[in-house]
């Protein structure tokens, strides 16, 4: 016996290097833990990142110390966690084992799809209001986990499907009860991207359970004991086929229509204008609309979405806001782009908009001109007093009309300052369009918009802003 004792650790001293796995056979998703194992006073092991192109999900170290008659030897074993849902062999890896390099054995490891589970207590559904759908064309996706009345699960972990291929979003969770089983449904909304055959599932829901154990057989120990125990149960299998639509087109039925807060505006005024579309379909594809309108400044917001859900349809809305500043007239052609209902592609198009831009200074000149002309009075003589006295009359009406016109411009001065040092910069930002045609204006409106609508946090003078209006308006 005491050599066989003193045997066993000769034998761990000799031991270098091994490798082993938790499970060889799973199920899709199921955990596989994958130790190497070596002994040496210097290891190192191989740096993984994936194996077969599922990545590795965590690692652990462990290390114990062997010593025997005064030699000491370390054994170290490194774990790493990965997921696969398909059958893949872990290749041969590199360890370096007290600078010699040494490789470990490949291992197989299979994967097997379930069956749907047949559990009176725990079952979980997948269903799909449509098995054959478009790229782009949304799909309602459901998930129902059902609970017997009583049964108590401590724990429950539901696996997430493999929606690869698909733009997914939870839309809502709702719990009820329905023929003596708590149900919960989630809904999600897929979006394919790419054609194909996908199946769907099965998938996992691990149930952590209560059990009553009794530890002893002889019913004179009353005893008995709580654990937790768990089991896997697994849903029913979905096949989704997905078919390519025509090129440059969306999925869906829309109307789109284009709207302007004026139709007609003063030289350098802003004009909102909105970009309505409304329907049912892909609302997540429709592109980034543009105005591009010449010898105009045109200002965008981002594009606002909002979807629901209506006779298992995903429908809503899209709206989009420009401002328009210009010193000439603007014409806003239609704004296109192509749906496709399932069955035939169809041009979308917006109406076209005209915006009157009117110069201020000019049709303030062409009203005094008719007041004028309206007051002019004509006298027919032959003398040259009366033509002196109405010259110094007509030269008295000009001198007035230059002095309250400086004092207007003085007055409209020491107005507009006042606005700007009392505006924060959203209202700052509305003055000072007005002068956006000054290249120093320009730049200010571009820093203002930065710091409202994307949290910029450009520096904006006043002081600077001031004297920059002050020789425009001198001008």
């Amino acid at each position: 016996m005491k050599k066989l004792l003193l045997f066993l650790p000769l034998m761990l001293l000799a031991f270098t290097l091994n490798v082993n796995v938790n499970k060889k056979n799973i199920y899709p998703g199921e955990e596989v833990v994958y130790t190497i194992e070596a002994s040496g006073n210097s290891v190192k092991f191989p740096d993984i990142k994936d194996i077969d192109g599922f990545p590795v999900q965590g690692t652990a170290v462990t290390q114990n110390i062997i010593v025997l008659n005064g030699n000491m030897q370390k054994s170290v074993s490194k774990s790493y966690i990965f997921f696969p849902t398909k059958s893949v062999t872990i290749p041969s890896f590199n360890v370096i084992i007290d600078s010699k390099t040494y490789k470990t054995k490949p291992i197989k490891i299979t994967v097997t799809k379930p069956k749907e589970s047949k559990d009176e207590n725990f079952k979980i559904k997948l269903s799909v209001n449509k098995t054959t759908t478009y790229i782009t064309e949304p799909t309602i996706f459901k998930i129902y986990f059902y609970q017997k009345e009583g049964a108590n699960a401590q724990s429950i972990e539901i696996q997430k499907p493999n929606f690869e291929n698909f733009f997914t979003k939870l839309v809502s969770k709702k719990e009820y009860n329905k023929n003596s089983y708590d149900v919960t449904e989630y809904t999600f909304l897929l979006i394919p991207q790419k054609s194909g055959t996908y199946n769907i599932g099965p998938i996992l829901a691990k149930i952590g359970y209560l059990s009553e154990e009794t530890p002893f057989n002889d019913p004179f120990f009353n005893i008995s004991t709580a654990t937790i125990k768990y089991k896997n149960v697994f849903s029913n299998e979905l096949n989704l086929t997905v078919k390519p639509i025509p090129s440059n087109s969306i999925y869906g039925h829309f109307k789109a229509y284009l709207q302007a807060d004026k139709i007609k505006a003063y030289a350098n005024e802003p004009v909102k204008v909105t970009l309505h579309i409304t329907g049912c379909g892909d609302f997540y594809d429709l592109p980034n609309f543009k105005l591009n309108i010449k010898n105009a400044t045109v200002y965008e917001n981002s594009p606002s979405i909002k979807t629901y859900l209506k006779n298992n349809s995903l429908c809503g809305s899209y709206t989009k806001e420009f401002t328009i500043i210009s010193n000439h007239d603007v014409s806003i052609p239609e704004i296109t782009f192509n749906e496709f209902d399932g069955k035939k592609v169809q041009k979308v198009k917006t109406n076209k908009l005209f915006i009157n831009i009117i110069n201020k200074h000019l049709e303030n000149t062409k009203r005094n001109t008719k007041e004028i002309i309206k007051n002019k009075i004509i006298y027919k003589t032959k003398t040259n007093y009366v033509l002196m006295i109405l010259i110094f009359i007509i030269g008295v009406i000009v001198g007035v009309l230059i002095t309250y016109l400086i004092k207007l411009r003085i007055s409209a001065e020491e107005d507009i300052i006042k606005k700007i040092k009392k505006a924060n910069e959203k209202e700052l930002f509305n003055i000072l369009l007005e002068f956006s045609n000054n290249p120093e204006i320009e730049k200010i409106l571009k820093d203002l918009e930065e710091n409202i609508y994307n949290n910029g946090n450009n520096k904006i003078n006043k002081k600077e802003i001031i004297k920059i209006i002050k020789s425009i308006i001198k001008k």
